[in-house]
């Protein structure tokens, strides 16, 4: 498998040169670059199977690179610092990522991903990330979500609530329809908490506009506008309060 590093720090190409090569054997570095606008020529005229990219970079950011290079003909794995909205946006993106300073196992799997995946990525998912990065003060409108059969793209503000299903997450739309996704609650809690949802259950997390009725009880139950009934644990109980109390 062929991989391109692209990143605007000389370290940071080099770090991740030797842990590829060090552990994953099956990627060929063809080629490293520390500036977006050299790499992008590159690219166009002989585009690799992967190409590990950083997202903030001078003059070229990684968005920006990637949108000159449509139709994609690669798979993307972003490298980024820690950076509360880059991750946010990445994640309501369903894209892949590694976190400086990367972690060898952390590696192995997003190379394993990207080299199982057939699919190349669509450009709408870029479109979520960049939305969200350049205004996260303002809740998306629309997430992508990564199922058995593919890629779906949903409206944040037609899912209802979700149910964990072991290592699994079932999201109730408020048409009625489901989707079942094979992330665990707490990840997709990750991902939609800073989008009006909350845990009001160990195996729940409720969309906050969609709540019809409140029955007290020692945690309580809530009634969503589409009729489902979820549960509030006791000890979640105060924190759902104080929420709905604001809205």
């Amino acid at each position: 498998m062929k991989a391109i590093l692209i990143d605007d720090e000389l370290y940071c190409t080099e770090v991740l040169s030797s842990l590829l090569s060090k552990n994953c054997p099956e990627v060929e570095i063809v080629a490293e670059f520390n500036d977006s606008r050299k790499a992008l020529e590159h690219l166009r005229n002989a585009p690799p199977d992967v190409v590990f990219l950083d997202i903030e970079m001078p003059r070229l950011n990684g968005i920006d690179l990637l949108q000159q290079c449509l139709p994609l003909q690669f798979q993307v794995i972003f490298t980024t610092a820690y950076n509360q909205y880059a991750l946010q946006a990445i994640k309501l993106s369903a894209l892949d990522y590694l976190l400086k300073p990367i972690d060898i196992e952390e590696l192995k799997e997003a190379v394993k991903k990207a080299k199982d995946k057939t699919a190349k990525p669509d450009w709408r998912q870029f479109e979520v990330m960049d939305n969200f990065a350049k205004s996260p003060e303002n809740t998306p409108k629309t997430i992508a979500l990564s199922t058995s059969e593919g890629l779906t793209f949903v409206e944040v503000a037609d899912i209802v609530h979700c149910q964990s299903e072991g290592s699994y997450t079932k999201l109730f739309f408020i048409n009625n329809e489901t989707i079942m996704l094979s992330k665990p609650l707490k990840d997709v809690s990750e991902m939609l908490v800073p989008c009006g949802f909350l845990r009001v259950h160990h195996s729940y997390l409720i969309n906050l506009k969609h709540i019809k009725k409140y029955i007290r009880g020692e945690g309580g139950e809530i009634i969503t506008r589409n009729g489902h009934s979820v549960p509030v644990s006791k000890q979640k109980k105060a924190e759902f309060l104080e929420k709905i109390a604001k809205i």
